[in-house]
């Protein structure tokens, strides 16, 4: 009897020290959806980090810009307008008033540095003066649809700003004319629907030809 009792209390003891044993090893299994829940935060983190750091920047338009516009008047353009009328049916004048008014700009030079905008009367390299300059930073990026073409704005703003809003278009053409499209005014929203208006800037060293080349595209 007395060897009844002992086994007795010695498979409760193993039984008991098993219940422990499989209560260890089902621990990791039951924090695991925790584990993978700050696995899964800390990815996330991660990604945001890596998104605002590919975040676009002043910097991508770095430098010194005139207005596409201030160069119509040039006497060796002239015969591009020449051309465009004789393709669209139309006089000279009228396909150089047309291009002006769709690139018309009320300042004539950018200079781009850091946070910071300097808005020219004229080209820099020309004796250009300030008409204004402020810090701007990126608040919003916008697709909208122009034809068959999808257009990318991006927007930054300056709160009391001469011009506080402004849609950049990334610098393209560098095979050919180098360039951006930008817009500026009050509203974002007004702006992105003036789709017939295109200020147009490049870079100072294009050459007449160039600028030839984009008046007859």
């Amino acid at each position: 009897m007395k060897n009844l009792k002992m086994l007795a209390v010695t498979t409760a003891m193993c039984m008991s020290m098993l219940a422990v044993g499989c209560q260890k090893k089902e621990a990791p299994a039951n924090n695991a959806p925790a584990n993978a829940a700050v696995q899964n935060a800390n990815m996330n983190k991660d990604a945001k980090a890596e998104t605002a750091d590919a975040k676009v920047t002043l910097a991508d338009w770095e430098g010194t810009w005139n207005n596409f516009g201030a160069y119509l008047d040039d006497p060796a353009v002239q015969p591009a307008f020449e051309e465009v009328a004789k393709r669209d049916g139309i006089t000279a004048e009228e396909a150089k008033t047309k291009l002006l008014e769709r690139r018309n700009c009320e300042f004539n030079g950018m200079v781009v540095k850091g946070d910071t905008i300097t808005f020219l009367d004229g080209f820099e390299d020309k004796g250009g003066k300030e008409v204004a300059s402020a810090e701007y930073k990126l608040t919003d990026e916008h697709k909208t649809q122009h034809g068959s073409h999808e257009l990318t704005w991006y927007t930054f703003e300056s709160e009391g700003a001469k011009y506080p809003v402004l849609l950049l278009m990334e610098v393209h053409g560098e095979e050919e004319l180098t360039h951006f499209h930008m817009r500026y005014g009050n509203n974002a929203e007004e702006l992105l629907a003036m789709d017939d208006w295109f200020p147009t800037f490049v870079k100072p060293n294009s050459t007449m030809d160039q600028i030839i080349e984009e008046i007859t595209e």
